[in-house]
């Protein structure tokens, strides 16, 4: 049997370290660090660094072996005794765990960038899942509407407190469209990157929309759907045209959105929340270059 690993850091692990307890390469866990799905410190020196909570929880979500960790301690104040390794967010939507998809939904990394690729990759992948296995047969409906509400309510709580100044962003779906838990998660990466957002759910018809356009004046326009379909008719490329004038730029996205733009029809697409908090942030690069020339 394999001896548990011991920091020699004290109470901080280094890669190599936490590589040889997860049985992983080195670069598995530089990537899933940069990625933001395991939460790391960085020295005065600039080097990583991980806590045994920390491993513990990103574990849980990678199904990773813990028999080379320190059995963890009582966690103090702040930290939550992690869920057993063997839970998957796929796990506990399966089976109805609102509890454990409350903390594997729970992204433990502080940028931007890292929480857009948890949720790609995490929260994305599992909700993926479902869909798969319910479009096989392999889940009833009821199945998959339970696992919908539970990650419903998990990234409700994961929701900043609102705004009162700063842009805002309108979300919606465009009509016929039904799934607006994706359109949930647009609207956390809008919220946590200093937005302010009018969310309008699924199914919206597009003279709504344009209604929306008009009462709110809002930078940004956001559409989430499973296809294109919505988007290839007259309607909405008059809701484009009508946004244009009213100087609303206007985002689609969902997993079908390849390529990034739609110059010729003047809006934009992204196809995940990386992509979006990539433009988001040159936006805010650029509104801070026009104020500092100004």
């Amino acid at each position: 049997m394999a001896e548990r690993v011991s920091p020699r850091g004290g109470h901080l692990w280094t890669s190599a370290e936490v590589a040889h307890a997860f049985r992983v390469g080195v670069s598995s866990i530089k990537r899933w660090t940069d990625e933001g799905e395991l939460e790391s410190v960085r020295t005065p020196g600039g080097h990583r660094r991980y806590t045994l909570p920390a491993l513990y929880r990103f574990a849980s979500i990678r199904s990773l072996p813990t028999e080379l960790l320190p059995p963890i301690e009582q966690p103090d104040l702040f930290e939550e005794v992690p869920l057993p390794a063997g839970i998957t967010l796929y796990d506990a939507l399966r089976f109805g765990d609102a509890d454990a998809a409350r903390k594997l939904v729970t992204p433990h990394v502080d940028s931007l960038v890292q929480r857009a690729s948890f949720l790609d990759r995490v929260v994305g992948d599992a909700l993926r899942e479902i869909g798969d296995r319910w479009e096989r047969g392999e889940l009833g409906v009821d199945e998959e509407h339970r696992a919908s509400h539970i990650v419903t309510e998990a990234v409700e709580r994961l929701r900043p407190r609102s705004r009162r100044d700063g842009p805002t962003a309108v979300l919606a779906c465009p009509p016929d469209e039904q799934h607006d838990l994706p359109l949930r998660l647009v609207r956390l990466m809008f919220e946590w990157a200093g937005w302010r957002t009018e969310f309008l759910g699924a199914a919206l018809p597009w003279l709504s929309a344009r209604a929306a356009i008009d009462r709110v004046e809002p930078a940004i326009l956001a559409f989430s759907a499973r296809s294109a379909e919505p988007f290839q008719c007259h309607d909405f490329d008059n809701l484009v045209s009508h946004s244009a004038e009213r100087r609303t730029t206007v985002i689609v996205g969902g997993g079908w959105a390849r390529g990034g733009s739609g110059a010729e029809k003047g809006y934009l697409r992204f196809r995940t929340l990386r992509g979006l908090e990539k433009w988001l942030r040159g936006l805010r690069s650029d509104q801070r270059t026009m104020k500092a020339s100004a």
